[in-house]
């Protein structure tokens, strides 16, 4: 085995064995927001700057990274469509591992069908995932790609995504963006999904009727108590303020997993 696969190889290991850890570590810190909106009123100048910084200051939560192992799979491209593809995985784990950088150091597994219900697959904005067939051609083991349509069949133990790929990589672990191939083989052996963590999604300003005045784009985080992608911040009563007006202060989103 050559040594950049030995690298992977030793990291996924390391992921397995983490979750062993008799402790959960709580996640306490807050992550990004994106922030754009669909019916603001235009900030400019200095105005812009100091709310785009109390915007990033004001949230910092720590990144998951979700692992999903098979012992073989394929890549079939989609009749008539370009850049269009069914990854099937065969014989995969019924368990998604979830993991977060540091200083937390969050080990958890999750039962793949919660994992995907919970995730955030929206064609608006599809996850990036980074697959690592460990068998490999040097020149074809590597592919960072958009997933959608997740589908899993227990009874098979097959899970299937439609996926296009990137043509320039742009996966959370320069690892993979340094390695990625662009192509895969039509079938393979034991490989390794690595999904980055939830994309961005909206969240829905509102007056007291509830009616919505727009959307606005931030980051959403996964959690793993409920084991799902929600919004990072407790409150985003002060960015529906500056966006649509103090009668537009309330806000909610739709969430994605079940209860």
């Amino acid at each position: 085995m050559n040594g950049k696969k030995t690298v992977v190889v030793m990291a996924v290991l390391l992921v397995v064995a983490l979750v062993s850890v008799s402790s959960i570590i709580a996640v306490s810190k807050e992550a990004d927001d994106t922030g754009t909106s669909n019916n603001s009123s235009a900030l400019t100048g200095n105005e812009t700057t100091q709310n785009e910084t109390e915007e990033a200051q004001a949230v910092n939560k720590s990144s998951f990274m979700f692992v999903q192992t098979a012992h073989s799979g394929s890549l079939v491209p989609v009749e008539g469509e370009d850049n269009r593809y069914i990854l099937t995985l065969e014989d995969v784990s019924a368990q998604t591992i979830c993991f977060s950088d540091r200083p937390e150091r969050v080990v958890v597994q999750a039962p793949i069908q919660k994992f995907l219900d919970g995730f955030c697959f929206s064609p608006e904005n599809p996850p990036n995932a980074a697959i690592e067939i460990l068998e490999g051609d040097e020149e074809m083991d590597v592919a960072v790609m958009k997933l959608l349509n997740p589908v899993y069949n227990a009874a098979n133990k097959t899970l299937q995504y439609t996926v296009s790929i990137l043509e320039e990589a742009n996966h959370s672990y320069a690892i993979f963006n340094e390695r990625h191939d662009g192509s895969l083989p039509e079938n393979f052996g034991p490989a390794t999904l690595f999904i980055d963590d939830c994309p961005a999604s909206l969240i829905y300003c509102q007056n007291q009727n509830e009616d919505v005045c727009g959307s606005i784009s931030v980051k959403y985080c996964w959690t793993e108590s409920c084991m799902g992608c929600a919004p990072c911040r407790d409150s985003y009563t002060d960015i529906c303020e500056r966006r649509f007006g103090h009668n537009c202060s309330q806000w909610t989103w739709d969430w994605l997993s079940a209860p």
